[in-house]
């Protein structure tokens, strides 16, 4: 004779259609902006993960207050130069990248949450766009920081500090393109090799090839080519391409041996430059988004 078994139990759990407001694509969009922007700074995650950011920030912060504190010490706000701030910053700009765009597009690839994202409402498109939106906007706090400390710092050393703000106002317009410009630069590479990435390393190793390996290689290839290769193949190297532009927004002459003197490239062959790399970067970065969602 078999024992009798238990009964089945059936549980009202109390599940219902939500009913809610459904806010819609723009308000998916701008949160996931903003939680890439805070995972940029590791806001939210374990304190590994914020290292890198905040010494990339007090190190870039560093220069700008011992600018200022100079200045103040000795009676010189010239000393205050936002030209050399952005070129130093450059590295570092590389440096942010080549850890944190991997970690804003694939960790997400990895934990296999990319899919509940290119759900609706929003699309690939979207995806990639908020990621950008949110990796430049950080960098930007990066390097736009900075620089208006020094600009305010240089004001208020001097006796006649509203006499200076009318001389040193147009400068803001150099200061915030300039900024504008070179983190969006930055991100687009940083992003666009990292979305080829499946792993992590491998996305941090790609983005640090390009920004150290690649600049190696084409001073390598430059001892050995002749005419034009020459010339232009150092233009490979994206820190170069930075301090190109940044020399040229400044109105800055560089020295008759550096490397910039010797490519005789009229300023703005670097913003076309700039804007050409990050448009294709941009690009690729959607293409293969919607390739994948496809």
């Amino acid at each position: 004779m078999t024992e009798p078994r238990a009964a089945g139990t059936i549980y009202d759990l109390g599940y219902q259609r939500y009913a809610g407001p459904r806010l819609g694509r723009n308000s998916a969009i701008a949160n996931l902006i903003g939680y890439s922007f805070r995972a940029a700074f590791g806001i939210g995650r374990g304190p590994k993960a914020k290292l890198l950011p905040m010494i990339v920030s007090g190190v870039v912060f560093l220069p700008a207050i011992v600018q200022v504190a100079v200045a103040s010490a000795t009676g010189r706000p010239e000393l205050v130069n936002y030209a050399n701030q952005l070129n130093f910053t450059a590295f570092l700009l590389a440096l942010f990248v080549a850890v944190q765009a991997p970690e804003l597009v694939v960790t997400e690839k990895q934990q296999g949450v990319l899919s509940l994202y290119l759900s609706r409402p929003m699309t690939a498109t979207d995806y990639a766009m908020s990621k950008m939106f949110a990796l430049s906007g950080a960098m930007l706090l990066i390097t736009l920081g900075p620089q208006l400390f020094m600009f305010f710092g240089k004001v208020l050393l001097s006796p006649t500090p509203w006499t200076l703000i009318k001389s040193e106002y147009p400068l803001l317009g150099p200061i915030i393109g300039g900024t504008m410009m070179t983190s969006i630069f930055v991100a687009a590479i940083g992003l666009s090799i990292s979305s080829l990435a499946v792993r992590r390393a491998q996305a941090t190793a790609s983005v640090i090839a390009i920004f150290l390996v690649l600049p190696a290689a084409s001073g390598i290839i430059r001892t050995v080519a002749t005419g034009s290769v020459r010339k232009y193949i150092l233009l490979a190297n994206p820190i170069l391409v930075i301090s190109g532009f940044t020399n040229w927004l400044f109105d800055v002459q560089a020295r008759r041996r550096a490397v910039i003197t010797r490519l005789d490239l009229p300023g703005q062959a670097y913003l076309y430059l700039m804007i050409g790399v990050t448009v294709v970067g941009v690009a690729t970065l959607v293409w293969r988004y919607r390739r994948q969602n496809a």
